[in-house]
């Protein structure tokens, strides 16, 4: 039987009673997960939360958004991550540093010696870890740690000094494939196109570049020249310049927060490395030093500066091709000097020697520096004080030269044992001797370099660029001064180069010759004048006496003797240093302060201490003759 179609059901008329869930509701169920519980309900069920919560919800939402921006910088801003860890390694040894000063004076109340020795074992223990960190920043931290390692010689904590001695020979490479990328996309032309021979294995790492030997393919743009031609080519690594500002605020900050007495050092930092950064700068620059050297006689005579050589067209903002001299570097002339004596002294390394160094140099600054008796005579021991009371002051050069002639010996033995190793190997088979087994430190022992001699060529140079050119290398570190075969030196790294007007270079001549004769009016005088301005920490007024000091350390020599102050009281000279907070400082002073600096700390560091005014006294009297 059919049943009738069942009518359709009309359809209800007004709001749905079956709840649907709708597309905002699932997503808020969905996102209820990152949602604090006490919050959940009030959002999930429409209701206005408390004005705490709210408040809570503002704090939550912002931490979040901190959060993601932090991670964002650190990740894709390259200057803002180098700051990061610049702090990260250096707020640790600053805080444990202060903890440890407040600990041992106000808490444990320690007497002077211990004080001391709790310092000095900080400092052992953290000086390599600033190095690391140095290293690991690379850039313009490994440039500041190269000069601080020169400078700081008798002055800076002996740990650090020979932490970041290390840092003049220079860091860890980068890789040839990288290299070769730099020099490629500067030029536009293949590694085989520019080059003949390219050693991969770089001559020096620095701290914005590298350097490698390597043989210029000729051109037909040089007929004269169809020789193939030896050269250095220094690499640029790309980096550097755009962690430039990032780095060079870091270290402005730093020293605002620890040394604010050196602010003006630091902003005159900044300005100072800004054209190194530029390789084309550096070739004019030694074209120009080259040409001004020539014009005062000392190059090629006692001075060898590379020639630029751009015949490829090669050189450019990141590459710098230049003519390769032969030689060894003044820092691994000093070290050779150093282990030799050593050895003359029956020491099984030149570690303790130097240790003894740098005791005997401070002793020296607190009888008032300036040139010593003749370099190794300031050692103490039993040997040198026999030398002393037998010989006198010819006592060191004596023992040089009996260590050179030692040497000789060595030397000898060591060709004869060679020599028989070659017969040994055509008669038995065996394999001869490998000439650079003993790392080429037999060359850098035959090279007999009078150090004395080369010293004062470089001090001398110096002070004609200083004085009379105007236009000058500012960065003499011993890493960047090769003693060539025949004795001359090679001034390299003319990136860094300072420039005075006449009429600077006139009043550092005055000054000099003040310096020289201990003139303290005078010398104070010039800096008044000038604009040099500063006050101390503990009231006193900066006097004569005070100027005539501080000009003595930036333009003579290291002077640590208690200072009589105009009015009869007696001062120490590092809380004089440590208390001054310079507000105005005129170029020429922060520009003459770090030459005479690094120059004084090359001779420090050789044993060799010089009064930098009485070594430039016949130059600043040329240099007032030009008027």
């Amino acid at each position: 039987m059919c049943q009738a179609p069942t009518a359709p059901q009309p359809k209800p008329i007004g709001p749905s009673t079956t709840t649907t869930p709708s597309r905002t509701s699932n997503l808020l169920r969905h996102a209820s997960i990152l949602i604090p519980p006490f919050l959940r309900h009030n959002l999930l069920t429409n209701q206005p939360p408390s004005k705490k919560k709210t408040a809570l919800l503002l704090l939550v939402a912002v931490l979040l958004l901190s959060i993601a921006f932090f991670s964002t910088l650190y990740t894709f801003h390259r200057g803002f991550r180098r700051t990061i860890q610049f702090w990260r390694g250096l707020a640790p040894m600053a805080l444990q540093y202060k903890f440890l000063k407040f600990k041992s004076l106000k808490i444990d109340r320690v007497d002077d010696a211990e004080y001391q020795r709790r310092i000095a074992a900080f400092r052992q223990r953290n000086a390599p870890q600033l190095v690391d960190l140095i290293l690991s920043l690379g850039g313009i931290y490994v440039k500041i740690g190269q000069v601080m390692s020169t400078i700081g010689a008798g002055l800076l904590p002996d740990e650090y000094v020979r932490a970041l001695r290390p840092l003049q020979d220079g860091v860890p490479p980068k890789d040839l494939d990288r290299i070769s990328k730099i020099i490629e996309e500067g030029t536009g032309k293949k590694m085989t196109d520019l080059f003949l021979e390219f050693e991969e294995r770089p001559v020096g790492s620095a701290s914005i570049a590298q350097a490698h030997r390597a043989v210029l393919r000729p051109t037909s743009s040089s007929p004269g020249e169809r020789e193939p031609q030896r050269v250095i080519v220094k690499v640029q690594y790309p980096e550097v310049a755009e962690l430039f500002a990032a780095d060079l605020a870091n270290l402005e900050w730093a020293t605002y927060f620890f040394a604010p007495e050196n602010m003006e050092v630091a902003k005159a930092m900044r300005k100072r490395h800004e054209n190194e950064l530029d390789f084309r700068i550096e070739a004019d620059n030694l074209r120009r030093c080259a040409a001004d050297m020539q014009r005062h006689g000392v190059e090629p005579s006692l001075v060898r500066i590379p020639r630029v050589r751009n015949e490829t067209g090669i050189c450019s903002k990141n590459v710098l091709v230049m003519e390769y001299l032969e030689g060894m570097a003044l820092s691994d002339v000093i070290q050779e000097e150093q282990e030799r004596v050593a050895r003359a002294l029956g020491k099984e390394d030149a570690a303790e020697l130097k240790r003894a160094i740098m005791t005997r140099m401070r002793d020296h600054f607190e009888r008032g520096g300036g040139a010593g008796d003749g370099g190794m005579n300031l050692l103490e021991g039993a040997k040198m004080n026999l030398l002393s009371k037998v010989l006198g002051p010819a006592g060191g050069t004596l023992l040089r030269a009996y260590a050179s002639a030692r040497n000789h010996v060595e030397d000898a033995m060591l060709a004869l044992q060679r020599t028989t190793g070659k017969i040994l190997a055509e008669f038995g088979g065996k394999k001869p001797l490998d000439l650079l087994e003993d790392g080429g430190k037999s060359k850098a022992k035959r090279a007999n370099v009078n150090l004395s001699k080369a010293l004062k060529t470089l001090v001398h140079v110096h002070g004609i660029q200083f004085m009379i050119s105007g236009v000058y290398n500012a960065d003499p570190h011993p890493g960047n001064v090769l003693v060539l075969p025949d004795g001359r030196l090679g001034l390299l790294d003319y990136g860094m180069v300072g420039k005075l007007s006449r009429k600077d270079r006139q009043t550092v001549a005055e000054l000099i010759l003040a310096l020289n004769s201990n003139d303290k009016a005078t010398a104070a005088r010039i800096y008044r004048e000038n604009g040099y301005k500063a006050t101390l920490s503990n009231g006193l007024q900066v006097d004569d006496s005070i100027l005539h000091r501080l000009a003595t350390f930036h333009l003579d020599k290291i002077d640590l003797s208690k200072l009589t102050l105009d009015n009869g009281d007696t001062i120490d000279v590092l809380e004089l240093l440590r208390g001054t907070r310079e507000r105005a400082v005129p170029s020429w002073v922060e520009e003459g302060r770090r030459l005479g600096g690094l120059l004084q700390g090359v001779c420090v560091q050789a044993a060799r201490p010089i009064s930098l005014a009485k070594e430039w006294s016949s130059i600043a009297k040329d240099a007032l003759k030009q008027k």
